[in-house]
């Protein structure tokens, strides 16, 4: 007799249970998309003690017509799909036929729904995969679905389950995206008979994003919209100030439909990347709508996952649109997030005031298949540069509008040699000088290093520099970056390297340089070169800005004042610090209790 058994249905259904229905989450996730897909406009979840001994979701859509509900809980059923082809055309939430018998195989169902087509709606009870009882019933057009006793009969997977609290955090975060990815429907989420929030269902994201995150969370929000040929993007991105300390609240969602993508997370990242610090990540809502044979949604059985067509133009775009709302909005920083309601008024006129006045025209942002030129150059490394004289701000011939800039407010001076401290009405900025001036210099930078205009220096005598084996390796990567940059480097010998010719940075030449940072980062970030030159240049900036301690005239202040706000993002340095905190004239007198 052979060792080759075929399985019981049952225990088929059961093993197959595992890959769709997870945890409780998992039976949230596929009953409430079957509620859209059935045109539901209204959605109610109402959860038991984390989803194990109740779920239950009512809705008002098309309803399941009675000659349907024998084949609802069977394997590979379903209303979405009727052949192969149909997977390249596809926009339903489900098409695989798996999420109603993999529940089914692992609960207890109570199941009423009536169609527009029928006379009567049905009641359907399924307990241990059976069918105990089906018939007739009186009730409303829509669904309304029971699962009970989650995993009771596979003891295996309900004793892997996490705490209550866990597995409810679960739910949450999957009714809350949904919630975000369908604001056409109005959801309405109850747990242990708390109602947690109700979506209105209006199709406006922000009253979705207030209803969960809360009124203050919505105010610190920025819209983003973008579309082509190829794609269209809505939703809401973050304030630089309003960050989370992990990408939880990065969400994406391809044709209504939530996924996770580490692709799209990076073109988040990158998007922020001068705008944010080091392990801070923003809170980002974003929507995409493609053409469904652009897309391959049938990559794992939970449908999370999906496949482009193309990667590179998506991740561009997806940047482009984000980067276009970032430097367009004013991302300016206030005393406290507490306060950031009433900064939109209070301060709007202050800084579009400053904005309005400028030399000449900014030029237009580049599209986005201009704005990864850059990209694709090997790029530098971030280097660590010794200057032999400290870098100033040198005045210049100030525009007409620039002193009428300055003559709308007041230079007070400076605080602590660190802090300029700029009055305009009842408001006033603290800028931190180091921040402004690293602003002003990565820009210039990066404008002349697309322009190839850096101004170089020869040296006398060339600057030998000896290596190891390995950083022989890691300069050889490096090279083309540091000559785009204004040094001309060769090898010289072996092991060594010889550097000829070096940039001018704010009229100084850089007379010598710390190798081992650049080869240390050529090491970290070898296969972005991308990553490579921007942090050479931010290395630059922040190496040649004026110092925290640094005292400035008047002229220097205003000079720095008016480059400031003549920069693309004037509200954040390169690594992602705030430039500028704003106050106004109340908020200091009710610290002083002048007024309640």
């Amino acid at each position: 007799m052979g060792r080759i058994i075929l399985l019981e249905e049952d225990t088929i259904n059961k093993i197959a249970a595992g890959e769709v229905i997870e945890r409780p989450a998992s039976v949230v996730k596929e009953l409430v998309e079957n509620s859209i897909d059935a045109e539901a406009t209204s959605v109610t979840i109402d959860i038991k003690d984390a989803g194990k001994s109740l779920i239950s979701i009512i809705d008002n859509g098309t309803g399941i017509m009675r000659d349907d509900l024998p084949h609802v809980f069977e394997r590979h059923a379903t209303s979405k799909i009727k052949d192969i082809d149909d997977l390249m055309t596809v926009r339903t939430l489900g098409f695989r036929g798996e999420a109603m018998s993999s529940i089914a195989s692992v609960a207890n169902i109570e199941l009423e729904s009536q169609s527009e087509k029928d006379i009567l709606g049905s009641r359907l009870v399924i307990k241990s995969g059976k069918i105990i009882e089906n018939r007739e019933i009186s009730t409303s057009i829509g669904t309304s679905i029971k699962v009970k006793n989650l995993f009771y009969n596979t003891p295996a997977r309900f004793k892997f389950l996490k705490s209550d609290k866990t597995e409810l955090n679960y739910i949450s975060d999957t009714v809350e995206k949904i919630a975000f990815s369908n604001t056409h429907v109005a959801i309405k989420y109850i747990v242990n008979d708390d109602i947690i929030f109700h979506t209105p269902g209006n199709g406006d994201l922000l009253s979705v994003i207030q209803c969960i995150f809360g009124t203050k969370a919505a105010k610190m929000m920025l819209p983003v919209s973008y579309s082509n040929e190829l794609l269209s993007i809505n939703g809401y991105i973050s304030k630089p100030e309003f960050s989370k300390g992990n990408s939880t609240y990065m969400i994406f969602s391809i044709n209504k439909r939530i996924i996770k993508n580490n692709m799209l997370k990076e073109a988040v990242k990158t998007a922020y990347k001068s705008f944010l610090m080091n392990n801070r990540f923003p809170v980002s809502i974003l929507n995409i709508d493609i053409e469904p044979d652009k897309i391959d949604v049938n990559v794992h059985p939970a449908k999370a996952e999906v496949k482009f067509s193309d990667d590179r133009s998506i991740f561009n775009l997806v940047y482009y649109s984000l980067n276009q709302t970032l430097t367009s909005n004013e991302t300016v920083y206030t005393e406290s997030f507490k306060d950031s309601e009433s900064f939109s008024i209070k301060e709007a006129s202050m800084l579009n005031d400053i904005k309005d006045y400028r030399p000449y025209t900014s030029a237009p942002t580049d599209s986005p298949e201009k704005s990864f030129e850059i990209n694709q150059i090997p790029n530098k490394h971030t280097s660590s540069y010794i200057w032999d004289s400290k870098p100033d701000l040198k005045p210049q011939p100030i525009a007409v509008k620039d002193k009428e800039l300055l003559s709308t407010g007041q230079v007070i001076g400076q605080l602590f040699n660190t802090y300029i401290i700029y009055q305009k009405d009842d408001s006033f900025m603290m800028i931190d000088q180091h921040a402004a001036h690293e602003r002003i210099v990565y820009e210039e930078l990066m404008n002349k290093a697309k322009l190839r205009n850096i101004d170089q220096q020869p040296l006398l005598m060339p600057v030998i520099i000896e290596l190891t084996p390995k950083e022989k390796n890691l300069a050889e990567a490096g090279l083309k970056v540091l000559n785009h940059l204004g040094f001309d480097i060769e090898f010289f010998g072996e092991n060594s390297l010889a550097v000829r010719q070096v940039p001018i940075i704010l009229g100084q030449p850089c007379s010598g340089f710390v190798i081992s940072e650049l080869l240390d980062t050529i090491d970290d970030y070898r296969n972005d070169f991308s990553v490579i030159y921007e942090k050479t240049i931010i290395q630059i900036a922040c190496k040649t800005a004026v110092k925290a301690g640094n005292n400035l005239t008047t002229k220097e202040i205003e000079e720095l004042i008016v480059r400031l706000f003549n920069t693309k993002q004037p509200y954040t340095c390169p690594h992602g610090r705030p430039t500028i905190i704003t106050m106004d004239k109340t908020e200091i007198e009710k610290k002083f209790k002048r007024i309640v």
